[in-house]
This record gives C-alpha cells, sequence and structure tokens, in this order.
C-alpha cells in the first residue's frame, strides 16, 4: 500500500530549493533570538531559476503519479513559493499544473487534473463550500441522486464532510482560509473540486493561489478531492473514511495558507495530519505513519522534513495536546497556538518553544519527557496501546559492584536510551542503581530521564538534576525480583539553527546542536 500523505517534501532536493528561494522564517528575529544566527550573506540567487526549474519538473512528477505520493499540497505549494524565479517560458507549465480544473479544458493524457472539454461540469454552493463535478469522463463521481435533490448523492456527502470540517476548525478557533473573492463558484465561497486524483495515486490536494514573492504570508487556495474514493485506487480504509480524513487534512493546508505559506514544511505536515486525527479520531490512519516516527526512529530529529518522516512526527503534537488537554471547541488549543505564533517572522520551533514558556513548560524538559514517554506509549496516550514502543539502544545486567559506561552521540531534537536490568548478587532489599550522566554544559539543551520499572508493572520516571557542568547523579532501587529495569534516555533538545542553509530541518538551518556526545556511567551497589 502507498502512504497516503507524500509530497515534494519526499526529495531533499525540493527541500534545498525552498531554503535557496524563500527568506526564511524566523530570520527577521535573528538579532533577538539566541537560538537563531543571522544570516549575513543571502542564498545564490544565480542558482534561484535553476532551483525553481527542479521545483518545476518534481512538482509535475507528482501530480503525474511518475512519483509516489498522495498529497500534493506542499510540492504545489512550492511550486507556487518559487514561480517567480522559473524562466517566462515555463512558467505557463507552473500555471497549468496550479490551475483549477475548470480553468482549461484538459486534452494532455500525462495525467493533469484539468476537466476534458467533454466532462459537462457542474457546481453547487451551500454553507461557504461550492463543489465542483464532472457530469461525464472519469472524473464524474457516481450520479445517483437517490433524494432528487438535483446533485449526486456523492456530492452531498462531500458537503457533509465539508461542513463538519470546517465547524470544527472554525469552532476550535482556527482562521477560515483567505477569500478567493469572485474565483470558482459564487463569491467568497471556498471551492472544492472532484476529480479522478486516485488515477495517480493522489487522495487530493489544495493549491494557494495569488502568490506573488517569496515574502508574502498567507494565501487564497483551493482543493481538490477524488471523486469516489473507489476501494480498488484506495484499499486501506472505507471510501467514507478515506473522504473524511483526506478533507480534515487537505482543508487544514487551506487553513494553513492563512497563517503563514513560508511555515516550515515538515510542522505543516505534522499538524495538518494531527488535525485529521482530532476531528476523525475513529479512523486511526495516521497511526501507520508511526512507523517513520520518533517512536520508531528516536535517533532521527523531531523536525526532520524529508520523506513519510514529516507525517510521523505528528506524535510529538499528540503528546504536546495531551500534556496541555485545554481545549476549544473539541480541539486542543496549544497546536492553534503554535501555528498563531509561527504566523509571522518565527519559524516552527521558535513557536513551540515561545508556546510551552507561556504555560510554564521548557522545551528542554518537554522533549526529554516525551522521549521518555515514548518508551511506555500506552501509559502515556490515550490511545498508545495501538502505538509502537520505543526500543533501547542496548541493554546490559549490571551485577554488584559492577560498573558499566555508554555514550551516545546525539544530533538536535533526538534521542537514545540504555536499558540495565539487576544482575548477580543484587538481591539484597538495600540494592540500588548509581547513575553518573556526564553531558555537555547545562547552556547546551540536553537532559537525561531515568525510569523504573518494577516488576509490578509500576513505572517511574523522572529528569536527572544537572549541575552547571552537565554532570547530574541519580540512585534508584535495583532489588533483582523486584525492579525489572532501568532506563536512562539521554536527549538532545537542542532547536539553535543558523537559518536558510538548505536543508531539510526548520527555518531550512542547520542545526547548531548536533553530534553532542552525552555519556553514563551505572554501578550496582548495596549499602
Amino acid at each position: 500500500m502507498r502512504a497516503r500523505h507524500r509530497s515534494l517534501l519526499a526529495t531533499v532536493g525540493a527541500v534545498a530549493v525552498a531554503a535557496a528561494l524563500l527568506s526564511p522564517p524566523g530570520a527577521a528575529r535573528a538579532a533577538d533570538d539566541p537560538a537563531v544566527v543571522p544570516i549575513t550573506e543571502p542564498t545564490a540567487a544565480a542558482d534561484a531559476t535553476a532551483r525553481a526549474v527542479e521545483v518545476l519538473e518534481q512538482a509535475d512528477s507528482i501530480v503525474s503519479g511518475e512519483v509516489d505520493g498522495r498529497d500534493a499540497s506542499l510540492a504545489l505549494l512550492e511550486l507556487a513559493r518559487t514561480r517567480s524565479a522559473l524562466p517566462a517560458a515555463r512558467r505557463a507549465e507552473a500555471d497549468r499544473i496550479l490551475a483549477r480544473p475548470t480553468d482549461t479544458p484538459d486534452t494532455d493524457a500525462g495525467g493533469r487534473f484539468g476537466y476534458a472539454a467533454n466532462a459537462l461540469p457542474t457546481q453547487a454552493c451551500q454553507g461557504g463550500f461550492c463543489v465542483h463535478w464532472a457530469r461525464a469522463t472519469s472524473d464524474a463521481p457516481d450520479l445517483t441522486d437517490a433524494d432528487a435533490n438535483g446533485r449526486p448523492d456523492y456530492v452531498d456527502r462531500v458537503f457533509a464532510t465539508l461542513l463538519k470540517v470546517s465547524g470544527t476548525y472554525v469552532a476550535a478557533g482556527y482562521r477560515k482560509p483567505v477569500s478567493d473573492g469572485t474565483r470558482g463558484g459564487g463569491t467568497n465561497q471556498f471551492d472544492v473540486y472532484l476529480v479522478d486524483t486516485g488515477r495517480e495515486g493522489l487522495y487530493g490536494y489544495c493549491v494557494p493561489e495569488g502568490v506573488t514573492s517569496s515574502t508574502q504570508r498567507s494565501a487564497q487556495a483551493y482543493c481538490s478531492l477524488d471523486n469516489d474514493f473507489a476501494s480498488k485506487q484506495f484499499p486501506a480504509n472505507t471510501p467514507v473514511h478515506n473522504l473524511q480524513v483526506t478533507t480534515a487534512h487537505e482543508y487544514f493546508h487551506a487553513v494553513q495558507f492563512a497563517y503563514d505559506i513560508s511555515d516550515d514544511l515538515w510542522f505543516l505536515e505534522s499538524t495538518a495530519t494531527w488535525a485529521e486525527d482530532e476531528v476523525y479520531d475513529a479512523v486511526n490512519d495516521n497511526i501507520q505513519y508511526l512507523r517513520n516516527s520518533p517512536m520508531s526512529q528516536p535517533r532521527t530529529p523531531i523536525d526532520k522534513g524529508q520523506d513519510l518522516r514529516v507525517y510521523g512526527s505528528w506524535i510529538f503534537f499528540r503528546y504536546l495536546s495531551e500534556l496541555e488537554p485545554g481545549s476549544r471547541g473539541g480541539m486542543p488549543t496549544i497546536v492553534r497556538d503554535i501555528l498563531t505564533r509561527a504566523a509571522g517572522p518565527a519559524y516552527s520551533l521558535q513557536a513551540v518553544r515561545a508556546v510551552l514558556k507561556e504555560r510554564g513548560r521548557s522545551m528542554t524538559a518537554t522533549v526529554a519527557r516525551f522521549s521518555a514517554a515514548n518508551r511506555h506509549p500506552a501509559r502515556t496516550y490515550r490511545e498508545g496501546a495501538r502505538y509502537p514502543v520505543t526500543r533501547p539502544e542496548g541493554t546490559a545486567r549490571v551485577a554488584r559492584n559492577q560498573l558499566r559506561r555508554a555514550s551516545l552521540k546525539l544530533n538536535h531534537l533526538s534521542s537514545g536510551t540504555v536499558r540495565y536490568r539487576p544482575g548477580k548478587r543484587t538481591n539484597r532489599a538495600s540494592a540500588r542503581l548509581r547513575i553518573a550522566v556526564d553531558l555537555p554544559r547545562r547552556t547546551r539543551p540536553t537532559a537525561a530521564v531515568v525510569t523504573v520499572r518494577r516488576e509490578s508493572g509500576k513505572i517511574s520516571s523522572r529528569l536527572v538534576r544537572l549541575r552547571p557542568s552537565g554532570a547530574g547523579l541519580l540512585s534508584v532501587p535495583f532489588v533483582d525480583g523486584r525492579i525489572a529495569y532501568v532506563d536512562v534516555t539521554l536527549v538532545n533538545a537542542g532547536t539553535r539553527y543558523a537559518c536558510g542553509r538548505g536543508t531539510v530541518y526548520s527555518c531550512q538551518g542547520r542545526s547548531l546542536d548536533d553530534g553532542l556526545r552525552l555519556r553514563v556511567r551505572v554501578r550496582a551497589v548495596t549499602r
């Protein structure tokens, strides 16, 4: 089965292109934020045209089905943001890819999503939406109209889904998509086109419009959804469930475009994947992405904006929303507040840090506890029994008076866990495990979490208190037969970047906290 949400993020080059062509989010406040190193030299303008052509060709490959993927929204966002750098002769190609299905009849058999000249397109408007569909060709949905209301039953279902999704987001306090005026159907109606996107392996997409510069913040949009979500094309889930989660995910992109189209791509995708599950909690389609997430890949930075990892990082926002469950309209407010804070100069992780600080939490401690909590998801998350368990880097038995050492080299926003089990001669009631961590100086955002699991199943975790030097000590029970194991989770929670360096991470930046060495020593003792 091909993954549902894929985009231009699937290639490193696409994100590098974006970094070269866009002003990095957060750069305007670099001087005021110690986590950002200002960029004094502009990104190589001479490469802008060549890179824009690369974006165009990769976006064309995605919407033509040559690249495995089912969410082209951010590929099209990148194309819209880089269009102005294309040679004049190739802008028409970009315009054709970005065009609405009704803009020009599509006679190309190569797989674009314009309605054919004989498609007989029609529309209906309701509740702030206009839904467009074809009455002929393969783009036509099932035209059955059982209630004789003048539009197909499938169109009625699309309207019902759109109204639920948009109503949920509005009730939760999110902005509405930017008005498109008289474009499409009606006036100030959000347009949704039903197209056979499944023929190219896509469930749907949303396209920003009216993007005229790389510094533009918000943009209007339209969306296209598959015309039937037929099981033959989409074997995972039911057609109704696929319509629901795709609508919630893609329409959330249109909502995001009302905030800041220059937001980090990992942030846009992971929060959209989070949002779909908030609206349609019973579908659980996003669980599939936990195979490519901080749970399954703890050594990979949370903010890696590449491949399926951009979807798997939704679990970070699920952790935040269960940590801070305050809600409005049935959705936790913390993600909305982060999105609002990121609408402007701040980039994604600056916004996360700021919102956590407002709630009395530190970024370092939150990332550390998140990393440790993923070792026991069933106890951490409401639906955690279905989530994968983060595996330790290694396991060792520790006999009485035995010394064990471990060392991990961690990049930013990553972690690793070492597990210790009671060994020989640790069966006395006084047996304890003395843990000494040696981390970078406390000015670097690192942490250690010690988790004790008793044979009874009880689990307790605590952060190791660090001295300014980065050293820390902790002693915990270690009685064989009573203690199943002790985990030491070492965490690099770095969020400092030299922005605009063409990477796949936040603000397209190079982390200033990569490659940090974290060490731990343990010894089993008895009193």
